[in-house]
């Protein structure tokens, strides 16, 4: 009894630690954000997001989102599953890499004007994309393995070396919004490059992974489409509010947007504990069926109570304390009521979707996300000409909607399997 007390005790800190590890590094970034501010105008600001728009395809596509894969096989094939998957990644990525960089220099001119970003920010765009996925696997390793030293040390030391590297370029070198591109490049050159060393100097490089690259493609292929709805919504509306509006009102409803980003922020900082304990309960042999199904339902209810809570404190934070702290972006809080729904929905979804990871359902979520996505896209381009308020009410009515349909297949999935 006391040893299953100990254990049950430890994964309830452990728990504790990384979702406080991911708070800080996600919580670095939005001090960041709000210090950047005072120093980049809204109209910068709209550069700089549509950069970030960019990283985020580039993203979907680099690795083709196989870099995950890691922690469906980690807790059934350990060492050699990762090892597999790594090279498997690897490769992948190296291939894509180099496709990037032949299109990029085929449309040297035409893709920089499309994107109205430079060749020089691209090429950044494209090799930070690239070192992204490999610094994720190294943090998501450390995860699974529940090293919590290392994985604090790790994400909270690279977010906090952005934080200093990106304050220095923009307000000391005057660098604008490139010095925090170019910050962003000097920290994942670092982070990717010692997790691509970590990796084949453990002996995590291997010739043996035919077997991994048919399956893993189809799980990550779905993904995609998955992954690309934040593009999708936020990207497309960046575009779309552009050329309806303005680059200013990009950056003031950016700002907005990621205000409710900060509500998410929460519901993935628990994620990243929650997610491996649920893998944890539906993947043990020896656990009941009743046991794991009541153990997943209290769950399931105490994370939507706190997440309602933690959305309405943050909510009431930064309406009162914005005009007082950045009155050059106090105009963005018009936008912020409707979108804080959104914040809270992609919570609720958080609540729901690992069950479908775990089952390895990643087609029904990429039906479920892309249709929701497509539906907004259409209403953006429809209605965000007239007003940007029926934009922002988008995003909650559409993430509503995939946070009701994954629930309904995530209970499903556990009638089926937790008879």
């Amino acid at each position: 009894m006391f040893k299953i007390k100990k254990i049950h005790n430890k994964t309830l800190l452990n728990g504790a630690l990384f979702s406080m590890f991911s708070f800080v590094n996600r919580g670095i970034s939005f001090v960041l954000l709000l210090i950047l501010a005072s120093y980049i105008t809204p109209h910068e600001y709209g550069f700089l997001n549509l950069y970030s728009t960019v990283g985020m395809v580039l993203g979907y596509f680099m690795a083709m989102s196989t870099q995950g894969y890691s922690s469906i096989v980690y807790f059934q094939e350990g060492k050699v599953g990762v090892a597999k998957t790594f090279s498997t990644t690897l490769t992948i990525s190296v291939f894509m890499l180099l496709l990037f960089f032949l299109a990029l220099c085929v449309g040297h001119v035409a893709i920089p004007h499309a994107l109205n970003l430079n060749y020089n920010i691209l090429l950044i765009a494209i090799l930070v994309s690239f070192f992204n996925i490999f610094g994720y696997f190294l943090l998501d390793y450390y995860r699974l393995k529940e090293n919590v030293r290392l994985y604090g040390i790790l994400s909270c030391g690279s977010a906090l070396l952005n934080f200093f590297v990106s304050i220095y370029l923009v307000k000391y070198m005057k660098l604008s919004w490139a010095g925090r591109v170019y910050a962003e490049l000097f920290c994942t050159l670092l982070l990717g490059g010692f997790g691509i060393v970590y990796f084949i100097k453990n002996g995590f490089l291997t010739k043996d992974f035919k077997d991994y690259v048919r399956p893993m493609l189809a799980w990550g292929i779905p993904l995609i489409p998955h992954l690309a709805t934040t593009f999708i919504r936020q990207g497309c509306d960046r575009y779309i509010i552009n050329a309806s509006h303005s680059i200013a009102d990009v950056g003031l409803f950016s700002f907005a947007l990621n205000l409710a980003n900060l509500i998410s922020m929460i519901g993935f900082g628990f994620n990243q504990s929650n997610s491996v304990d649920i893998y944890k309960t539906l993947g043990d042999k020896d656990m009941t069926n009743d046991i794991k199904l009541n153990k997943v339902n209290r769950q399931k209810k105490i994370f939507l109570l706190f997440y309602f809570v933690a959305a309405l404190i943050i909510f009431l934070f930064c309406y009162f304390l914005l005009p007082i702290v950045l009155p050059r972006y106090a105009s963005s809080l018009k936008y912020f009521p409707l979108l804080v729904f959104y914040g809270l929905f992609i919570c609720y979804y958080l609540v729901y979707t690992n069950f479908l990871f775990f089952y390895k359902k990643t087609k029904n979520l990429m039906y479920i996300t892309f249709l929701s996505s497509v539906i907004h896209l259409i209403f953006s381009l429809l209605f965000t000409k007239y007003s940007l308020y029926i934009t922002a009410s988008l995003y909650g009515v559409t993430q509503l909607l995939v946070v009701l349909a994954v629930r309904w297949q995530a209970n499903k999935l556990l009638k089926i399997n937790l008879k």
